[in-house]
């Protein structure tokens, strides 16, 4: 047998192997990350009743405008163009607050019915 039918047989078995195998190992067991789930789902619902973490807002609003402060050093901006920096960041939160409503709305009834 040539070298070349033996190539083109290996790369056939290996790209066999390959698609058979792919199934099994993208397969896995995902029980057990349905028990977690439940957990952090409770955890997730006392950290946004507590206002901690993720839904520390005050927090999350400081660190926004660092950063946003050290971008516009980093960009040298002058005080007009910081204006409308400042402008700009205070639509986008205002965007971003009303769609945030929507989504506390969808958590409180995901935290109600987790407690039922």
């Amino acid at each position: 047998m040539s070298q070349r039918k033996r190539s083109i047989i290996t790369a056939s078995l290996l790209a066999t192997t390959l698609l058979a195998a792919s199934p099994a190992l993208l397969a896995g067991n995902h029980s057990s990350h349905h028990g977690d789930n439940q957990h952090d789902m409770t955890e997730m619902c006392d950290n946004m009743r507590e206002g901690k973490g993720h839904f520390n807002k005050a927090d999350r609003q400081e660190k926004m405008a660092e950063q946003r402060e050290a971008m516009a050093n980093r960009l040298k901006l002058s005080d007009e163009q910081r204006e409308i920096w400042s402008e700009m960041h205070e639509e986008k939160r205002q965007q971003h607050e009303k769609r945030m409503g929507k989504w506390q709305k969808k958590m409180d009834e995901r935290c109600a019915q987790s407690q039922k």
